[in-house]
């Protein structure tokens, strides 16, 4: 089935238009999630990974827009000098010898929704995998949403607007880095949906929804074909005990009601047991009785034999 992934959704994101204020918190989201500072002669440098030629041209766009500065070198990252002016406007101010990033400010609604996209574009990836296990693979449905951020406090601070919000995410290190994460559809929809990205939300719970569809038909498909197996076996298990009594003693040494069983499997070996049961006027339980009796006289016979 369909998947989802990570430059899918930033794709996505990139087709919103934030302005104004909205557009400066997506900004500091993606300028926080991504930036490093190189010292030149001529000062200091602030550079933005935007690791794709999209997200690339919509930062670059929305800097011009809202900051109104324009790059330097605009390949492979984003340059900008006069850093200073820069990283000010997002919040992010000179100290301790660096640049430190302040506290997340408190936003609007729409202002954090803008915020946590820019952080997705700077540094989140997501996966959705669907499988009904046709194609060989577990069946079921794969999420994994996070923010692979340098600084701890960073994603402690993360963690917590994210949580203010209804998104409950756990926090992990990996190498050099503290990730930021959600495994399971609730809260990987609720972020997407925080993130408005409601078209990617609907597609996701749709998916998952009709696998989970499927996954149950499966199952009892699978139940009737296992109760199907099980009523076969039990009828080659009956005739051959009555071909096996009928060859060895005789059919007539049963009892009337066995005997008159036993000529009714025979005569329909491939019919069900509620069939048969209703020919003879009897209930399933007392046919299937009647048949587990024939099948331990013949057992004990064959017992005896040996």
């Amino acid at each position: 089935m369909a998947n989802i992934s990570g430059a899918e959704v930033k794709r996505q994101i990139t087709k919103t238009c934030p302005r104004g204020d909205e557009c400066k918190s997506m900004l500091s989201g993606f300028v926080r999630s991504c930036m490093s500072l190189s010292v030149t002669r001529g000062g200091v440098l602030l550079q933005l990974d935007c690791q794709t030629d999209f997200v690339r041209d919509y930062i670059m766009k929305a800097m011009q827009s809202v900051l109104g500065a324009m790059p330097q070198e605009t390949k492979p990252m984003l340059v900008y000098g006069d850093c200073e002016s820069v990283l000010g406007s997002l919040n992010i101010t000179a100290g301790g010898g660096g640049y430190e990033m302040a506290d997340i400010p408190q936003m609007t609604d729409d202002c954090e929704s803008a915020y946590i996209r820019g952080v997705f574009l700077g540094c989140g990836s997501f996966s959705a995998h669907y499988s009904d296990g046709t194609d060989g693979q577990k069946g079921g449905g794969g999420y994994h949403l996070e923010f692979s951020v340098l600084s701890e406090s960073f994603a402690d601070e993360l963690m917590e607007l994210l949580g203010s919000r209804e998104v409950v995410v756990h926090k992990m290190e990996r190498a050099d880095k503290y990730v930021v994460y959600a495994k399971d559809i609730e809260n990987v929809s609720n972020c997407l949906a925080l993130m408005r990205l409601g078209k990617l939300v609907v597609r996701l719970n749709d998916t998952a929804i009709a696998l989970s569809i499927k996954r149950d038909v499966n199952r009892r498909m699978n139940c009737d074909i296992a109760n199907m197996t099980r009523t076969a076996n039990a009828a080659v298990d009956v005739i051959n005990a009555i071909q096996y009594i009928s060859d060895s003693v005789g059919l007539d040494t049963l009892p009337p009601k066995l005997v008159e069983a036993a000529d009714a499997r025979i005569n329909s070996p491939e019919a069900a047991l509620g069939d048969i049961a209703f020919e003879l006027g009897i209930s399933k339980s007392g046919l299937k009785h009647r048949f587990d009796k024939i099948v331990e006289i013949a057992n004990n016979k064959r017992d005896n034999k040996d």
